[in-house]
């Protein structure tokens, strides 16, 4: 009886090595960092206070997150299924004269965080018989959350005004959820028995409620990151 038991676990055991050739990572899983930038199309707020046209433009963002991944099935062409997550931070400053203010001057700043999970399929294609290199590439749903808040602070800056407009300083601080989709590639190269290390784009197609500050929006993004992934 024993015997037999002992035979079971050892050819479910090489059966598990067939299907999955690193299974000398202890877990069935790989993890990879993501450090970089994305850039949006066209993401620019219009100032309409201003007596001259300002904008606010938080068209680049750096970016940090990670992704898990399921131990590729597979050889040398293999597949299998991806969750990540993004966050960003910007921040942005403008001085402007307000309009109709009689000489006021507006100190603005903008803040903003970004945050996106994501999940799909991803497909890895290893360059050489050795698997030095790997290229890969993955796609699906997304779902994305902003924060943003925007601080006005006015000063008069003509003394000689003896009636400047009156106003108090101004707070907007707001956050809202987004949908879309993401399909991002890379290529990395082996730098040690477990780990690469390499480069990737990821592309992005969101839709962002923007109501107080310019109305909804069509968030579309190119990041670049350099990436490292533990577990082959």
């Amino acid at each position: 009886m024993k015997f037999n038991v002992l035979a079971f676990v050892l050819f479910l055991a090489l059966t598990v090595q067939a299907r999955y050739p690193y299974n000398e990572w202890e877990e069935d899983y790989t993890a990879q960092g993501l450090l970089g930038a994305v850039k949006f199309d066209n993401l620019e707020f219009p100032v309409d206070d201003s007596e001259t046209p300002e904008t606010i433009s938080i068209s680049s963002l750096p970016q940090l997150g990670g992704a898990w991944t399921t131990l590729p099935a597979g050889d040398r062409i293999q597949f299998g299924l991806e969750a990540s997550f993004l966050t960003g931070f910007r921040v942005d400053k403008i001085n402007y004269i307000y309009l109709g203010g009689g000489g006021l001057q507006v100190d603005l700043s903008f803040r903003m965080w970004l945050f996106d999970l994501a999940g799909g399929a991803y497909v890895n294609v290893f360059a050489d018989k050795e698997q030095r290199m790997r290229i890969y590439a993955g796609a699906g749903p997304l779902l994305s959350y902003v924060d943003y808040r925007i601080e006005k602070e006015f000063s008069d800056t003509d003394p000689s005004n003896p009636s400047p407009a009156e106003t108090e300083d101004e707070s907007i601080s707001k956050s809202s959820f987004g949908t879309g989709f993401y399909a991002r590639t890379g290529v990395e190269i082996r730098v040690h028995e477990k780990g690469l290390f390499g480069v990737g784009l990821r592309a992005s197609w969101m839709n962002m409620d923007f109501t107080d500050i310019g109305g909804r929006s069509e968030l579309n993004g190119l990041a670049a990151f350099v990436t490292y992934t533990a577990g082959f």
